[in-house]
């Protein structure tokens, strides 16, 4: 097993935005369209912007039916798109604004078929891989990734117990019991950044999800834990429940009742 010690980060920028939620009543034709404008118009588009430097998107599907005795079940397609970014301000840019305030017909077209989903502006509040992979001059992405959203602790103090936490204690355990894990990255809503990208014209008629950035309930925090496991794999390590992570975080303030966490198959990752 390698050294618990933080290393380099395997991402390309100090800042994230993260785009994930549920799309549902999508015929197959019309799922096909999205992914092809999705992944061959719009993340090159974005790429082309200074200061984007990588873009990912991952996948998965949940099932549901309206009573236990049905015979049939819904199925939901879930989608997360990640953009790395050089920081914060680059997702307020003018290079930036300029692309959200001339979309394409594509964008305007598909882009209130996202309309259930989030949208998050984030800076890194922290970021470790493993030590294996502490020379690399650039850094990999996971085939399958965990996305965990929580309130953070009110207090500053908390907060930076909970980070010291996450990167000693919590990284710890996470490395001595997956041995498919590759990276962990904490990220913080920024409510500022996340409503200026999401108030221009590439956003008309798309009400993203309330944020819950700040104010009384705390500040919204989340986790990207990659692991090196192919989605959905028999022998993939990434389905275990990671004895006292959980317990970890509630001891340093985190309320689990309210966190949510999904885990989710690259589709393509893209580079500038």
């Amino acid at each position: 097993m390698s050294s618990p010690s933080p290393s380099r980060s395997l991402l390309r920028g100090s800042a994230i935005l993260v785009i994930w939620g549920r799309q549902s009543n999508l015929s197959i034709p019309d799922e096909r369209a999205l992914n092809d404008w999705w992944t061959n118009e719009h993340l090159p588009e974005r790429l082309a912007i200074p200061g984007f430097h990588r873009t990912r998107r991952y996948y998965h599907t949940s099932k549901d039916s309206s009573d236990d005795q049905a015979e049939t079940t819904t199925s939901h397609s879930h989608y997360l798109v990640i953009y790395e970014v050089s920081s914060l301000s680059t997702l307020t840019s003018p290079p930036y604004m300029h692309a959200l305030n001339n979309p394409t017909a594509g964008t305007q077209k598909f882009m209130p078929v996202l309309a259930s989903m989030n949208r998050s502006a984030c800076n890194v509040l922290l970021s470790v891989s493993r030590a294996e992979f502490s020379q690399c001059q650039r850094g990999g992405v996971g085939g399958t990734l965990a996305h965990v959203v929580f309130q953070a602790p009110g207090s500053s103090e908390a907060r930076d117990a909970l980070r010291t936490y996450l990167a000693t204690g919590a990284w710890e355990l996470i490395l001595g019991f997956f041995p498919s894990v590759l990276a962990m990255h904490l990220l913080e809503h920024d409510e500022e950044a996340s409503r200026s990208g999401s108030s221009t014209k590439s956003y008309d008629n798309v009400n993203f999800q309330a944020p819950g950035g700040g104010g009384e309930q705390g500040r919204r925090w989340m986790l990207l834990v990659e692991f090196s496991d192919q989605f959905d794999a028999p022998f993939a390590s990434y389905k275990e429940k990671c004895k006292g992570f959980a317990e970890g975080l509630s001891a340093h303030g985190v309320d689990l009742s309210a966190l949510k966490e999904e885990i989710y198959g690259l589709v393509i990752a893209m580079e500038e």
